[in-house]
């Protein structure tokens, strides 16, 4: 049986050029999604599960990392991470104001389900 757990990353267009290659060189699927305000898009990541719960999470942990280390990439080049994360059922985290702990908590807050 196959779980997927769906995250919005809502980004500046030029953010995502940074943020896509990093996510899909780790196997993640994204699927961009434009919004009405062209400098903004959505990434949608999408973690399929073959029935293990245990795999997911660590990959919402990978995914944490990535999205922390693309964060700290925007500030060595003197830039503040603009955007947030969105998922049904949770108020979204802003990218520019959360510690790299919340957001590995935020992403964990809802695990998948079998």
């Amino acid at each position: 049986m196959t779980h997927e757990q769906s995250i919005a990353i809502d980004i500046p267009a030029d953010e995502a050029t940074a943020l896509l290659p990093v996510l899909h060189q780790s196997g993640f699927t994204t699927q961009p999604i434009q919004q009405r305000d062209l400098d903004w898009q959505t990434i949608v990541v999408v973690i399929r599960d073959l029935g293990e719960i245990a795999g997911s999470v660590a990959a919402l942990i990978a995914l944490a990392e990535k999205i922390n280390a693309y964060r700290e990439s925007m500030r060595r080049q003197g830039k503040t991470p603009r955007g947030a994360l969105r998922r049904p059922g949770q108020p979204p985290l802003d990218l520019s104001l959360a510690t790299d702990q919340e957001v590995l908590e935020w992403l964990l807050k809802t695990p998948p389900q079998p």
